[in-house]
């Protein structure tokens, strides 16, 4: 029954943390007049040292999915809309186009299965994109098959600059190769990364203050801290003597499939680095031991939780002013809580303790990264990462203040003082080279724990290590083999 019980748990997180979620939703529209982003001329200017080419007018084709809105208008504007994001798409393509003499065409879109027509042409030998923007596991998944080439050999991807998530892209790597990454190519990867937010008003309801972006400056919002104010904020309203999630108060929100970021705010990796840069399992520490015993009391031994597969219940009392905290990405400020009648802050994740040296967080289980089909010859492998990095670079330039200034910072985070602490969540973000090829495994670990299907770290660990220590071997046999090609 132990094993029935975790396959299904499998099957579960396959399906809902691939699939779509509220936070993957269509981009909202901005109002036309909200004010046009001012970036530090410091961001502006960064040199993205790129050569001077003319590619006569060829095509930049994009291969990506069509469960989302946002992921086609993510890299792609026919025309100007007036909302403030799309136009900054719009105009960061319309820059390289330019620059490149280049032609986006309009994004070829498929189903969020898993990457097949892909893959398909790969084996076909078609050159059917240049590059795949893809959920991140199904794009590793084609990786590992050999459908993707070595992006760091292109000569044009420049990981140093900041307009690549250096710490993501450091994980994802193996054995000094790149072939899945991720930037700020997207609207994905600005809008997936996933915070805390806090009800200012019942904040001061309860304490007489709001202020807790004192608390993460100086270092102590950890989950003890946020334990503490959950403590208070729950409360049986009615009097029935039980906690009803569409009548009470409660401190606590999230959907099951946010468990695992706390896997990466915690800072407690799966895997590490041996010296010849292959993946090894690091997961059984005192440390894990720790934050699984830490978080299992967090969820299940107070009643002033919400928590279910969808996050809808938590979504929807945050919204109705009845939950103190809700875990989501940054995306829910401008589409689930854009509607909110109370005043509301963003906060990165917690700490586990105040020893952590900083903050740090996940996107989604529904974000995106990019790879390069093999299929290509020298000179297609350096036209798409070339205009890749173009991507990039100019994402960071103008599409990056249009999120963060405009439509996350200024008109819906509804404070000035929320803007350093979204700084803080995005150069946060992290990850770890066993998300991608793990099967829904070890990372996963507290997803199964907050959907209540593993009970205790040692037995889970030890049922499953031999597992999940041949997927992460057989994967790296894999890459290996693809090296000596």
């Amino acid at each position: 029954m132990k094993k029935l019980s975790f396959l299904m748990a499998l099957l579960m997180i396959a399906s809902a943390l691939a699939g779509c979620s509220d936070t993957s939703a269509e981009t909202e529209t901005l109002a036309a007049d909200t004010a046009a982003a001012e970036t530090e001329p410091a961001e502006t200017e960064i040199p993205d040292n790129l050569p001077d080419m003319d590619y006569g007018g060829a095509d930049y084709r994009i291969y990506t999915r069509n469960c989302c809105v946002s992921h086609a208008d993510g890299v792609y504007m026919a025309e100007q809309t007036g909302d403030v994001v799309s136009d900054a798409v719009y105009e960061r393509n319309l820059t390289i186009e330019e620059r490149f003499n280049v032609k986006f065409s309009e994004p070829f879109l498929a189903p969020d299965a898993e990457a097949t027509d892909l893959n398909n042409a790969v084996q076909a030998g078609d050159d059917m994109c240049e590059v795949a923007i893809w959920h991140y596991k199904h794009l590793g998944d084609s990786a590992a098959a050999g459908y993707l080439a070595d992006i760091s050999t292109a000569g044009y991807i420049d990981f140093a600059k900041p307009w690549w998530y250096q710490k993501v892209n450091e994980a994802y790597s193996i054995g000094g190769r790149a072939y899945v990454i991720v930037g700020m190519y997207d609207l994905d990867n600005y809008y997936d990364n996933v915070c805390i937010y806090f009800n200012k008003e019942l904040l001061i309801d309860l304490t007489g203050d709001d202020d807790l972006y004192s608390v993460v400056k100086e270092g102590k919002w950890t989950i003890d801290k946020m334990k503490e104010l959950c403590s208070i904020a729950g409360t049986d309203l009615d009097g029935d003597g039980a906690m009803d999630f569409t009548k009470d108060q409660f401190g606590y929100g999230q959907a099951c499939g946010f468990g695992f970021v706390y896997q990466f705010a915690w800072n407690q990796p799966v895997t590490s680095r041996d010296a010849d840069g292959y993946p090894v399992e690091a997961i059984n520490t005192e440390r894990m031991v720790a934050i699984f015993d830490t978080l299992k009391s967090f969820y299940f031994d107070n009643d002033y939780i919400i928590m279910d597969e969808t996050g809808t219940p938590a979504s929807e009392a945050f919204k109705e002013g009845r939950v103190l905290f809700q875990m989501n990405s940054l995306k829910a400020s401008s589409s689930t809580f854009r509607d909110m009648e109370q005043d509301f802050g963003i906060l990165p994740v917690v700490k586990l303790d105040e020893t952590q040296d900083e903050h740090y967080t996940h996107a989604t289980a529904h974000t995106s990264a990019v790879g390069i089909p093999i299929v290509k010859n020298e000179e297609g492998l350096q036209y798409a990462s070339l205009i890749l990095e173009a991507m990039a670079a100019e994402g960071y330039k103008q599409i990056r203040p249009a999120v963060y200034e405009v439509a996350l910072k200024s008109k819906y985070t509804r404070d000035e003082a929320s803007y350093e602490m979204i700084d803080i969540v995005v150069q946060g973000r992290t990850a770890d080279f066993a998300e991608i090829y793990d099967k829904w495994g070890f990372t996963y670990t507290l997803d199964f724990l907050a959907r209540g299907n593993v009970k205790e770290w040692a037995s889970f660990y030890a049922s499953q290590t031999k597992t999940q220590a041949k997927n992460i071997n057989d994967v790296i046999e894999l890459f290996k083999a693809l090296e000596e090609k």
